[in-house]
This record gives structure tokens, C-alpha cells and sequence, in this order.
């Protein structure tokens, strides 16, 4: 009887979903953030990290990629005049279909609904996105909000990113679900870098202990495991950002999360900073040649 992995082999094969990536260098830096079950912050995480970014000097692009929830603009209290499926459609140039958001970001939403792209087994919102991807400046970064769980569609998405944030809580139900996350992501995207995302933990020693628990898991069976792990804490300011439709960022900065959050955005600035470095190089390398 064939796993889940095996099961999605078979569609990505049927459906050619690897064909939606393009080669990275030439692309703008793209996160994907994601999680194997809902509700454990994900969007709320993207959003703020989208935020910080901003923040610490670059030029960020959010795409609400959850399709047909469109959580991120709720998040961020805006009301996008144009949205993916109007892109979609050809209603509107991908150039010109972001909204401006707080926090000095830019924000392409995914519509109430978009029937095509919201199927499961539907490979034309990594298309569509991957569409979008191409016409985003190289030097700025994206930030793509995934839909929960390992279908095909979602998959897609996250083999246009050069790193994935998988999003866990301390729940056993989140961390075998994010367990099975890191096993299709090692199988289909094995070049993409994987961070842990380790949110609502008591203490960063309970984030360290289920990066642990994680880490030698996927070591035993997959042979691979995550490059890093993040600790984010339990906090009740989120609950009140949410309910004000502002990013955490933005109405509670010094709350324990964005702290923590911030440490997380430095650091990726530190990663991102790196890849572009390396691609001067190659470029500057070529060029001699």
C-alpha cells in the first residue's frame, strides 16, 4: 500500500508540478512559510516577519498563497483592491496587483475564492505564483504565506522557495503533522533549507527540546533534518493584534514575540545578505571567464 509521500510522487509526476519552479538565481529571495496543521500561527508569523523585515532595510513582497482564506489582509486591516485571481484572469498586470500594507510591505492576496487554484489537487496556484515571482525585482525579498498540510498544491508552492519556515507548536498533534511536512519537503524540494519554527512554547528550552525530539526522528528516517530551529513564546498580545487587524509588529513592538521574532528576521536578513553576496560572485566569476 502506498504512503502519503509515495501518493504524492505519483500526482507530481502526473501533473508535472516541478515544472513551475524557475532556477533561483534568478529570483528574488522567497520564504515560504507553512505548517503540517492550521491554527498554530503561521499566517500571524509570515505577516510580522514580513513586518521586521521591512524594518531592518529591505523591500518585502507578502503573498497570501492560503488560497480562498485570505487570512494576511485581515491581519493586516487592509482591503486589496486586487487580489491573485485577478491576475489570474488578466484583469490586472502582476506588476501592478499589490496593495500597499502596514509596516512599509506590500501585500498580493489570494482572493475569498479561487475555485482553480484552492483545488488540492490543482497545481495552477504554484503556476500563478510562480508567475508572480518572475516579476519581482531580484533584490527584494517575498514572503509566501502557505495553506496548512503536505497536498500537492501546497507542495508546489514551497518548491519555488528557497527556504521553508515550517511552523509547529508544542501539541503532539502539530509536531507529527510537522514531522510529515519535513518528510515530503526532504523527498520533493531536497535543495530547499528547512527552519523550524518552534511557536507558543513555555521557554526556549521546550523549543529546543522538540527541535531535538524532531531532529532525531528525521535523522533516523529521512536521513535529513531541518538546518535550524526558532522559538517563539506564548503570547497574548497576538490575540489582541489579531482582534485590532494590525500586525504584532506594528501594535505591540516590544511584546515578548516580536523580540523573539525580530532575532528570527535578523538573522534571516544575515542568510539572504549571504545568497546575493555568493551570486555577485558567481556572476562577477563568469563574466572573467
Amino acid at each position: 500500500m502506498l504512503d502519503q509521500a509515495d501518493a504524492l510522487r505519483t500526482l507530481f509526476q502526473e501533473n508535472a508540478v516541478r515544472s513551475a519552479a524557475v532556477p533561483r538565481s534568478s529570483r528574488a529571495y522567497t520564504v515560504a512559510v507553512t505548517s503540517g496543521k492550521g491554527g498554530v500561527g503561521k499566517t500571524s508569523i509570515a505577516v510580522n516577519l514580513a513586518v521586521l523585515l521591512s524594518r531592518l532595510g529591505r523591500r518585502v513582497r507578502l503573498v497570501d498563497a492560503d488560497f480562498g482564506l485570505s487570512n494576511a489582509e485581515v491581519l493586516l486591516g487592509v482591503r486589496p483592491k486586487h487580489n491573485l485571481e485577478d491576475v489570474a484572469r488578466g484583469r490586472i498586470d502582476a506588476c501592478d496587483a499589490w496593495a500597499d500594507a502596514p509596516g512599509g510591505i506590500k501585500l498580493l492576496s489570494s482572493g475569498s475564492a479561487i475555485p482553480s487554484t484552492a483545488d488540492s489537487d490543482s497545481v495552477t496556484g504554484a503556476e500563478l505564483v510562480s508567475q508572480v515571482l518572475d516579476r519581482v525585482p531580484d533584490e527584494e525579498v517575498v514572503i509566501v504565506d502557505t495553506g496548512p498540510g503536505i497536498s500537492a498544491s501546497v507542495v508546489a508552492l514551497l518548491a519555488l522557495a528557497d527556504e521553508v519556515m515550517v511552523v509547529t507548536t508544542p501539541e503532539p498533534t502539530s509536531i507529527a503533522d510537522t514531522y510529515a511536512a519535513i518528510k515530503v519537503l526532504t523527498s520533493f524540494c531536497p535543495k530547499t533549507e528547512v527552519t523550524l519554527v518552534a511557536n507558543c512554547c513555555a521557554s526556549p528550552g521546550q523549543a529546543s527540546n522538540i527541535a531535538r525530539g524532531l531532529e532525531q526522528i528525521c535523522l533516523r528516517f529521512l536521513k535529513r533534518s531541518f538546518e535550524r530551529h526558532e522559538y517563539l513564546p506564548y503570547d497574548r498580545d497576538v490575540s489582541r493584534a489579531i482582534q485590532l487587524q494590525k500586525p504584532l509588529a506594528v501594535s505591540s513592538p516590544r511584546s515578548a514575540t516580536v523580540t523573539w521574532l525580530r532575532r528570527t528576521a535578523i538573522k534571516l536578513e544575515d542568510r539572504i545578505s549571504k545568497r546575493q553576496q555568493d551570486g555577485q560572485m558567481r556572476q562577477l566569476a563568469e563574466v572573467r571567464a
